[in-house]
């Protein structure tokens, strides 16, 4: 799934904003995993400023694309309701790992980002 952004809503002041070091508007991400919460929906993208993974919210694109990568399956979470992605991410602990580097983790991460922009790029 590809996703453009149209805005950028700062969630801490409640503001929209011109710049952000995370998304730009007019530049396209591909979606690697939806989070569903009580109260928002979330995109997870690589960020412009390091390529780590960042949620972002729904409200600040529109979608360009609606293929579903083969990977992504739904499982309920503890925090969000639901998560919409690869459920190897799913495991306990699997974020800390990652955003501390573990190449384990990191692997993991890359093998099914691969998979999601593969499938996103393929006719």
């Amino acid at each position: 799934m590809k996703i453009k952004c149209i805005k950028i809503y700062n969630e801490q002041t409640k503001e929209y904003q011109e710049k952000s070091s995370w998304i730009t508007v007019g530049k396209e991400y591909i979606v690697l995993a939806i989070e569903l919460r009580l109260d928002i929906v979330s995109f997870l993208i690589q960020s412009d400023s390091n390529d780590q993974p960042v949620l972002q919210n729904v409200s600040q694109f529109e979608i360009i694309t609606k293929k579903i990568p083969t990977n992504w399956k739904i499982s309920p979470g503890t925090l969000e309701l639901l998560t919409i992605g690869p459920i190897s991410w799913r495991e306990a602990g699997f974020w800390e790992d990652c955003y501390d580097g573990k190449p384990s983790a990191l692997e993991i991460y890359k093998r099914e980002a691969r998979i999601i922009f593969e499938d996103e790029n393929s006719q």
